[in-house]
């Protein structure tokens, strides 16, 4: 793998190169802002770490200079500024397509450039071919892990996020961001959403008629959110594995919701006169007004993970976590906190009475038997 590290002081680009090399890497550096869209070009790299603090420029002038020239690679930004300041360039690459998954204040600690090297490492396994993606949907390899939602306020497991897995016959279980581009590529969203609710809710079907009060979330696109019928198969779905269309809820993300508001609304309305329920996922990402919030027909309201992951340490997060609480309470919807890793991120949850916490703290996603046995031992222990 290849890593181009771009930082006006040699002797950080020469520490950055040794711990890189030692994991694997092949290092080029820069300290010459002039000379990054040159390196790019002739380095190629997979993953880059970019100061934004270069002499003669700017941070926000270089990620323009990486949105023309990289398309796929993973980005470290790195700053001596504050904290708001990384925070909202990190935003901005995000916003402009780039791919940025980890941003680092100077001075750097070792640890964290280690832990922060190894992730960009197990981020960049190169995506797949269109006609693999399209046998593994024929062969039954696309599978769902089941992530808990829990009650904060008394540990009860609401129900589960299902999200899609690859079982790769040579790579092992492969996580949607290795795959998804290929879907979409190929045109094959639409089977893999029929496949995705159909597995669905066969899985809570047998929770139901096991005695198990539990919902299922599945995340649908704005594709799907446009076809009229979509309202009438889940509810026959539902009516076919005899559970109640409640055990059901569509999570749709902010930005694909307001695509095309009038057709989203149509859609939504009939799914909750069904009584299915619908989430607005990762809530604070997109760019709605609050006049079509309010006009959605939401049940449920997600905060995006960014926002929650950051919250214990920094107090824009916690402000803006504060605040979607009480939106989302004043408009009669449940709030679910995605991206929960710690205990003190739990308390503050429970302590603005947000409905539901979904993360890791709790459990990481997990194939159907595993969830069962995670089930189980999360009662014991909330008894005890």
């Amino acid at each position: 793998m290849r890593l181009l590290v771009i930082d006006d002081e040699e002797d950080i680009c020469e520490t950055i190169a040794e711990i890189a090399e030692a994991r694997g890497f092949e290092v080029a550096t820069t300290s010459s802002p002039t000379s990054v869209a040159d390196k790019l070009d002739e380095f190629k790299p997979d993953v880059i770490m970019l100061d934004l603090m270069m002499p003669g420029t700017d941070g926000v002038e270089l990620l323009r200079v990486l949105v023309d020239r990289v398309k796929n690679a993973k980005i470290c930004l790195m700053s001596g500024s504050d904290t708001r300041v990384l925070n909202s360039a990190r935003r901005l690459g995000s916003a402009h397509g780039l791919d940025v998954i980890a941003a680092l204040e100077k001075p750097i600690e070792i640890e964290s450039l280690r832990a922060t090297l190894d992730q960009l490492a197990a981020g960049n396994n190169k995506s797949v071919v269109g006609a693999d993606i399209a046998q593994a949907l024929a062969l039954g390899q696309l599978i769902l892990y089941y992530q808990p939602v829990i009650e904060l306020a008394t540990r009860r497991v609401k129900g589960a996020e299902a999200l899609i897995r690859w079982a790769h016959p040579t790579r092992g279980i492969l996580p949607p961001s290795e795959f998804l581009d290929e879907i979409v590529k190929e045109g094959l969203m639409p089977p893999m959403t029929e496949h995705v609710l159909t597995t669905a809710i066969h899985q809570v079907a047998k929770w139901h008629h096991a005695g198990e009060n539990l919902t299922v979330s599945v995340n649908v696109t704005a594709s799907s959110l446009l076809e009229l019928s979509l309202p009438d198969r889940i509810a026959e779905m539902c009516a076919q594995h005899q559970i109640p269309p409640e055990k059901l809820v569509l999570e749709v993300t902010e930005t694909e919701a307001m695509r095309d508001v009038t057709r989203t609304m149509d859609v939504l309305l009939r799914m909750r006169i069904r009584n299915i329920g619908v989430s607005i996922d990762d809530f604070g990402t997109g760019h709605s007004s609050l006049r079509e919030l309010q006009r959605m027909p939401f049940s449920e309201m997600k905060i995006d993970k960014s926002y929650v992951m950051d919250m214990v340490n920094n107090r824009d997060c916690t402000v803006i976590v504060n605040s979607v609480i009480d939106l989302g309470h004043n408009l009669g919807l449940k709030v679910i906190a995605e991206g929960v890793e710690d205990v003190r991120t739990w308390r503050m949850l429970a302590e603005r009475n947000c409905d539901f916490a979904q993360g890791f703290y709790m459990a990481k996603p997990m194939p159907p038997e595993e969830f069962n046995r995670w089930l189980t031992s999360w009662r014991e222990t909330s008894a005890s």
